[in-house]
């Protein structure tokens, strides 16, 4: 079979994964290409500051380094071809023909291929507000809009040329990525999308939008169904356990940094509820890739979780916002500091309340598809899902439809069952056995490591060495600014 690894993403470990992906699909014996299409971009979603390119740094440089350790693998690179000039006016009339809403965004297409989504999605993120105002922001929408579509161009010219029977490339929801997934569907491709594993040792390939909180159901139970049944309940556990523990497992842990044991203090007579919030700009920026919920987004739902709570003199809400929210948007913040003038207790994203104890302190937990609501199943505690999520369905959840049926669930007349343990088993083997260690890549780090035995910097070696003594976080704070500004 003939693969096209097409990529426009520079950032570790993702270049590194495509480089993996190709090689083993070339040492299974199929026929391997590889295409750079991020090459001068109106826009992207990460870029180097002027003052890292000042001082050597280049994601260039890491980028053709990379196309030869694949070339001298034998993979075929196809060379950096030059952009039909004809492309500049269309790129330029579609682009800047767009001025509406996010919702007008999210629809804006190029003939059939759904380029505003993943503008918007990236946008949403590269912004952390879950409602993104294109019209505030034209400027930099528009230039997004120009480099979807010039990447769009490019893949569809690769693929014409090429014509593989199966396009592999990175994540599929960014500006930069959809296209790619666009132009292979549209020419009746096959497409795969890579991402990133369990932990950073591992990698994944799916063969659907990996947002798709359906699709990764059906992967969580094809994975225990094929589990050896003892092995998938030891793994089961231990998932659970090593969260409660610290560990983010493949990812940054939220509450390695809170104190162990510190909670509010109880109203004394009163239940507890506690709710546990998730990044809803996460959430916004994927939106397109699965069914919404009963509600159309988490404030909604919380809100109607405030007025049923409200319904009961005995029942205390605590509302512990996600930590994350700290890196996320001023507007994204002050709409969850608002929420504590409804009498209800919000515990900031910088406060070090422990997020276990917390489940421990409380009757009831509440959560818009939070991983930490489905821990709260395991350790015994009625969970209550509002939102979509890989665990809906699962049988460990409490799912009502609507404000009516949240009340029903928080009356005390109508005591709730402890949740069965084992319904959550399965989504804590899945999320700790899931995807491929990787052969060629050799990762230090979430975002460090070395392919094929070279580092692919985009900092030079004396800049790296500062980075690693903390130094990089001068460089950080001035990309915040730039970004802001």
């Amino acid at each position: 079979m003939r693969y096209l690894i097409a990529e426009s993403v520079s950032l570790k470990p993702h270049l590194e994964t495509a480089g993996e992906v190709a090689l083993q699909a070339l040492s299974d014996g199929h026929e391997v290409s590889f295409a750079w299409l991020g090459e001068d971009l109106p826009w992207s979603d990460w870029s180097l500051p002027a003052i890292a390119r000042l001082v050597g740094c280049s994601l260039e440089r890491r980028e053709h380094r990379f196309e030869r350790l694949l070339a001298q693998e034998g993979v075929s690179v196809e060379g950096r071809s030059v952009d039909d000039p004809a492309w500049q006016s269309v790129i330029e009339e579609w682009s800047q023909r767009f001025s509406g809403d996010l919702e007008a965004l999210k629809q804006y297409s190029y003939h059939g291929a759904a380029l505003g989504a993943g503008a918007a999605s990236s946008l949403i993120s590269y912004t952390g507000n879950s409602r993104y105002e294109p019209h505030e922001d034209l400027e930099r929408v528009r230039a997004c809009l120009a480099a979807a579509l010039l990447v769009y161009l490019r893949a569809a010219k690769v693929i014409r040329a090429c014509r593989p029977d199966v396009v592999i490339t990175f994540n599929g929801r960014f500006a930069t990525s959809k296209p790619i997934v666009a132009a292979a569907e549209q020419a009746g491709i096959v497409v795969l999308r890579h991402e990133r594993g369990y932990t950073y040792s591992h990698y994944e390939i799916f063969s659907d939008a990996i947002h798709n909180f359906g699709y990764i159901r059906r992967r969580i139970q094809q994975s225990w169904d094929a589990a050896d049944p003892q092995q998938r309940v030891l793994l089961g556990h231990q998932f659970f356990r090593r969260r409660r523990g610290g560990d983010g497992i493949g990812w940054y842990s939220f509450t390695a940094d809170q104190e162990k044991g510190l909670v509010p203090d109880r109203t004394v007579g009163k239940r507890r509820l506690v709710y546990f919030s998730s990044s809803d700009d996460e959430y916004a920026a994927v939106a397109d890739a699965y069914e919404p919920g009963p509600w159309p987004d988490q404030l909604s739902a919380v809100q109607d979780l405030i007025v049923a709570h409200s319904a009961y003199t005995d029942l205390e809400l605590v509302i512990r916002v996600h930590p994350h929210l700290v890196k996320k948007s001023a507007a994204e913040r002050q709409r969850w500091a608002q929420l504590g003038q409804t009498g209800v207790l919000v515990i900031a994203p910088h406060e070090t309340v422990d997020s276990y104890a917390l489940i421990d302190s409380a009757e009831l937990v509440a959560s818009y598809g939070s991983t930490i609501g489905m821990e709260a199943a395991y350790w015994g505690k009625p969970s209550i899902l509002l939102g979509p999520c890989a665990y809906r369905g699962s049988g460990a959840v409490l799912e009502p439809a609507n404000k009516r049926e949240i009340e029903a669930l928080l009356d005390s007349r109508r005591p709730l069952v402890a949740p069965q343990r084992e319904r959550s088993l399965p989504y804590g083997h899945y999320f700790l056995t899931y995807g491929r260690k990787f052969c060629y890549y050799s990762p230090t780090s979430l975002s460090e490591g070395s392919f094929l035995g070279q580092r692919l910097g985009w900092d030079p070696w004396p800049i790296h060495q500062l980075r690693k003594m903390r130094v990089g976080e001068f460089f950080r704070n001035v990309r915040k600014y730039l970004n802001k500004v």
